[in-house]
């Protein structure tokens, strides 16, 4: 489902019109929905009015004086800029914005590196206190919570939800997603930020993996990177991730051959090749142990 063009009575702070590219996705809930998810038992207190992905989102920008709704964008590559009335600078692979009700602002994708970006715009009774809950500050609405195969899954799961929302039980659960989006971004938060007492520079180290995809790295030379045991190292890394290290590296791989195959004419052994793999056949089971699909049938699933 695409973007819906509506009146709306209550009032909303209505996403870009950005051209949606062939992987991208925006579904903004029609009004009779976003009633229902008002009034429903299960959804009332902090529910989704639009949520989307933006792949390599050139030319995307975005300024609005009157904000009537939440909203959250995770940048998961690429980057972009961000203006509020306190604060402005650079949004980077790996942070997260918060823009609470009634901040104006402006943001937009950088020229030369556009960012990718999953977002959504939420509301309900109880929706400030996730916010709250996130430690949110208007002096810092650009908050690093790494690159998360967890919070990126989330997100999707959101977004199958919401095009499904005439249901009403896909419509309690497109709430709850949301929820469960929010709360994770807190922990993420939380996190991050005991990353300078446990001595992990979580950002570096996920840089690092992101620009090595093509070759193999160890978990001797992460946790060398870290100045840590490599005992100590995962342990923090999975405390903070979820992941170990190695597996959030084969999750960053199959991520990006997972890209490549919606997006490019690569064959297998190509991608395989770019993820770091000269066997297909083993890149093949990898991938088909995280996706539930082998690269060929997930390359036609998405056509």
């Amino acid at each position: 489902m695409d973007y819906i063009a509506i009146k709306v009575k209550a009032v909303m702070s209505k996403p870009s019109r950005w051209p949606l590219s062939r992987t991208s996705r925006r579904i903004v809930a029609p009004v009779v929905i976003r009633q229902q998810l008002k009034e429903h038992v299960l959804a009332k207190h902090c529910y989704p009015l639009a949520v989307g992905f933006y792949e390599k989102a050139s030319s995307h920008e975005m300024s609005r004086k009157r904000h009537d709704d939440h909203l959250l964008i995770y940048c998961f590559a690429g980057q972009g800029f961000l203006e509020t009335e306190c604060w402005s600078g650079k949004v980077k692979a790996g942070e997260v914005v918060l823009l609470p009700s009634g901040i104006s602002h402006k943001y937009y994708a950088d020229k030369q590196n556009p960012w990718s970006v999953y977002w959504a715009h939420f509301s309900g009774t109880q929706a400030g206190d996730y916010i709250a809950h996130m430690d949110y500050s208007e002096q810092r609405p650009v908050v690093f919570v790494g690159h998360s195969p967890i919070l990126i899954a989330q997100f999707r799961a959101a977004l199958n939800a919401a095009s499904h929302a005439y249901n009403t039980v896909s419509l309690v659960y497109a709430a709850n997603a949301i929820k469960q989006i929010l709360t994770y971004v807190a922990k993420l938060i939380n996190d991050a930020s005991t990353e300078v007492a446990s001595g992990i520079d979580l950002d570096t180290i996920q840089t690092l993996m992101l620009q090595n995809l093509h070759k193999a790295l160890s978990l001797e030379g992460l946790a060398k990177q870290a100045n840590l045991s490599k005992y100590h190292f995962s342990k923090k890394y999975k405390q903070q991730t979820g992941y170990s290290p190695i597996q959030h590296f084969l999750r960053m791989k199959v991520e990006y051959a997972r890209y490549l195959l919606e997006t490019s004419d690569s064959t297998v052994q190509e991608i395989a090749n770019k993820v770091g793999y000269d066997d297909a056949l083993y890149f093949s089971r990898l991938f088909k142990t995280v996706e539930g699909l082998a690269p060929h049938p997930y390359r036609v699933s998405k056509r």
